[in-house]
C-alpha cells in the first residue's frame, strides 16, 4: 500500500512539475524568463532582426483566447544590422508587448514617436499573428534615443547613440549602443 501511494505522489508531482514549464512557456504567460544576456552577441544571436526604427502607430489586443492586454506597435524600419528579406529600412513590423498603457506589463513599453534599437524575434503565434514580433528577452531588447525630438526624427546612422531602456531584469548588457556595433557590442 505505501508503494502506491509514493508512485501516486511521485507521478502527481511530476505532473505538476510538466504543468508548470509548460505554462512559462506559453505565448501569454507573465512568468519569469529563461535566459538573460550578458552580451551583445548573444542578444543578437538569438534575434532574427536587429534594427533602429521609429513607432509609428499603436494600438492595445486582446487577440489570444485566455491571454491578457497586448500592445501592438508598427515600427518604420530606419536602418537594420541583421535583417530578412522582407524587412529592409523603409518596410514596417509590429512589435507585440505584454501589457497596456492602462494595464502594464512586466517590462518598460515602447512609446510612440520615439527611435529604438530593437533587437526582435518572431512571435511563434499562430495565423495572422505569426507575422509579429517579440522584443528578444523582454526589455533586454531594447534601447532608445535620448536624443530630442529633432535629432530623434533625423535619419539614423551607424553612429547614433542609442541608450539601454532600464530594467531590473537581471541582463549584463552595455548602457548603450549604436547601430555599428549592435551585432558585436
Amino acid at each position: 500500500m505505501n508503494r502506491t501511494i509514493t508512485v501516486a505522489a511521485a507521478a502527481g508531482v511530476l505532473t505538476l512539475s510538466a504543468i508548470a514549464l509548460t505554462g512559462c512557456s506559453s505565448p501569454h504567460s507573465a512568468g519569469s524568463r529563461v535566459e538573460l544576456y550578458d552580451s551583445v552577441p548573444a542578444l543578437a544571436a538569438d534575434s532574427s532582426i536587429v534594427l533602429s526604427g521609429i513607432v509609428q502607430d499603436q494600438k492595445t489586443a486582446n487577440d489570444i483566447p485566455g491571454g491578457s492586454e497586448f500592445t501592438l506597435s508598427t515600427v518604420e524600419v530606419s536602418a537594420t544590422a541583421k535583417t530578412d528579406a522582407s524587412h529592409p529600412a523603409g518596410s514596417t513590423l509590429v512589435v507585440r508587448q505584454h501589457g497596456s498603457a492602462g494595464n502594464p506589463g512586466p517590462g518598460a513599453m515602447l512609446e510612440q514617436g520615439k527611435t529604438y534599437l530593437l533587437y526582435l524575434s518572431p512571435s511563434g503565434l499562430d495565423g495572422d499573428l505569426a507575422s509579429q514580433f517579440s522584443v528578444t528577452g523582454g526589455t533586454a531588447g531594447v534601447y532608445e534615443t535620448k536624443q530630442n525630438t529633432a535629432a530623434r526624427n533625423a535619419a539614423v546612422t551607424e553612429s547614433t547613440l542609442f541608450t539601454k531602456v532600464p530594467s531590473d531584469e537581471g541582463d549584463d548588457l552595455p548602457a548603450s549602443l549604436t547601430l555599428e556595433d549592435a551585432l558585436k557590442g
